[in-house]
């Protein structure tokens, strides 16, 4: 690769980290607004369960690196300067709306009878028809979501196209701060508060509006319009390949999103209040993971394109090595530090309002499970691409449609055999993320032929001792200092305070072992930062 691909790829890396970091943190403010109006109650489990039909596909389907943006780049970047681009665009937006509209109309008419089969619930009767009928009611409200989806990724699939990173990046944190105003109306009456989960719902649903209308200036890149363009009667030739590719890349992903369904209703049929310490421990999971992920393959994916067209097998797996060097250099020591100090942490973000103490061992307890499949899942996301830039979507779907199985079993043995419980079911997210990567690895190797796989040994077996280091530094480094800053500062400047000094030095301990180690990425990081 030449020193201005490297200088590019980075600098993109860098700009989308950066917007992308911007919008993950006001996701974490709308999470804290949330789980403070709320906490891990029934109102909340209720929103939740609603989002997984229906937020969760804005996430997942619409956002960047989902299957709509990912078909759309790979249709319209050997296009964009041709006189076509203007009516595939166009195509692809009717086509795309007429699809998640039938789907939006589904699901509002058949919320009552989904509901119950998603989350069986727990308790009597009357409990499990409450929490039915408060999911019923916000889900229906929400359902235009699953429409606003598919437009989003294919505003995202646009911008992407023309080098437009800031709207796709931070489209996301204009559903958040929507989020963020809907809590403030919460009223702060216990009896009052059960009877406002609308507020959520509706705060969703402006949100996803916003985040549709910021896409514009990207979408209008590719000047899109009717002229000479026959939306039913003649598919542009863009758009045949566009749905062929893009029916396997939604059911690929539909995988993974299925995974959530088998959580939630294991999780249903725990205590109330398991459902949303899940989701919550996720999030804060996908913090950094989505900052690192959205970031690396935004720009990494019409990379890989383009050497799988010009036939640069050679160069695609040097930069897959590289690739997944630079991500695990950066998660590991973001993961040794969540494992090190979970409760602290997450008593800093959340515990206030309704998020008490028992909340917080909630989600410390789905952490502890959760974190070690951080690991897994960069290298997973990361060779999926590598298939979507060969255009096969079929063999992640086949990946994942085998995994479904495997992920209903382990969380049943889980959850009713070890009776693990909600740790039960994030241990079983994590085992099912080693056994997907496993899966692709294998079916990649023998599409492109040996990975270099060997030379990933050295530098990951010294990234992952100078993470252990640092897990255990930080741990020792926090109940060492942090009973004396409390002690002066009980509040949250001295819990913030005793985390970013624990934190900070075992972070500067995992930066020295990998000097010593010489690893290659601190070259990078270090020439980032002088710049």
């Amino acid at each position: 690769m030449s020193t201005d691909k490297k200088q590019s790829l980075g600098k993109t890396f860098s700009l989308v980290a950066l917007l992308t970091s911007a919008s993950k943190f006001v996701g974490l403010a709308r999470d804290i607004f949330l789980t403070k109006s709320f906490g891990t109650s029934m109102v909340s489990d209720a929103f939740n369960f609603a989002t997984l039909f229906t937020g969760n596909i804005l996430v997942l389907f619409g956002g960047l690196g989902g299957p709509f943006h990912s078909s759309c780049v790979a249709v319209l970047t050997p296009r964009k300067d041709s006189g076509e681009c203007g009516r595939l665009t166009m195509q692809l937006l009717v086509w795309t709306a007429i699809i998640m509209g039938l789907i939006s109309i589904a699901v509002f008419f058949l919320a009552p009878y989904i509901v119950p089969l998603v989350a069986p619930g727990s308790g009597d009767i009357v409990q499990r028809e409450r929490l039915w009928q408060e999911t019923t009611s916000q889900l229906r409200i929400m359902s235009p979501l699953i429409l606003i989806a598919g437009l989003v990724g294919i505003g995202c699939g646009v911008s992407n196209t023309y080098n437009q990173f800031f709207w796709p990046s931070m489209a996301p944190a204009v559903a958040s701060i929507a989020m963020i105003i809907a809590c403030l109306f919460v009223d702060p009456d216990a009896a009052q508060r059960d009877k406002q989960g609308y507020l959520l719902a509706l705060g969703a649903l402006i949100g996803a509006i916003g985040q549709l209308l910021v896409q514009l200036p990207g979408m209008l890149k590719a000047t899109p319009t009717f002229k000479g363009l026959k939306v039913f009667a003649s598919l542009e030739p863009g758009t045949k390949e566009y749905l062929h590719m893009l029916w396997p890349a939604t059911i690929s992903t539909s995988i993974g999103y299925l995974y959530s369904f088998v959580d939630a209703f294991f999780a249903s049929t725990l205590q109330e209040g398991a459902w949303t310490g899940l989701i919550t421990a996720n999030r804060l999971v996908q913090l950094p993971l989505g900052v690192l992920l959205t970031a690396m393959l935004v720009p990494i994916l019409p990379r890989f394109t383009m050497q799988v067209a010009e036939g640069k097998i050679d160069d695609l797996k040097v930069e897959l090595r590289k690739s997944l060097n630079l991500l695990w250099f950066l998660a590991l020591p973001m993961s040794a530090i969540l494992l090190a100090v979970p409760t602290p942490i997450v008593r800093l973000l959340f515990e206030r309002g309704q998020f008490d103490a028992h909340s917080t061992a909630l989600v410390t307890v789905v952490l502890l499970y959760l974190v070690p499949s951080i690991f897994f899942y960069v290298a997973r996301d990361l060779i999926t691409r590598v298939f979507y830039a060969h255009k096969d979507s079929k063999t992640p779907y086949h990946v994942g449609l085998c995994a479904i199985g495997v992920k209903l079993l382990i969380t049943w043995l889980m959850v009713r055999q070890f009776n693990l419980g909600l740790g039960g079911v994030a241990l079983s997210t994590s085992l099912i993320t080693v056994f997907n990567l496993s899966l692709l690895s294998f079916f990649l190797r023998r599409k492109i032929g040996r990975l270099g796989a060997s030379k990933l040994v050295k530098p990951v077996a010294a990234m992952l001792f100078a993470s252990l280091a640092c897990a255990l530094s930080t741990a020792y480094l926090y109940r060492l200092t942090s009973p004396t800053i409390l002690q002066f500062n009980p509040g949250l400047l001295g819990q913030g305070l005793s985390l970013a000094l624990a934190a900070g030095l075992g972070g500067l301990i995992y930066l020295a072992l990998c000097y010593l180690f010489k690893i290659e990425e601190i070259n990078y990081l270090i020439k980032r930062l002088r710049k």
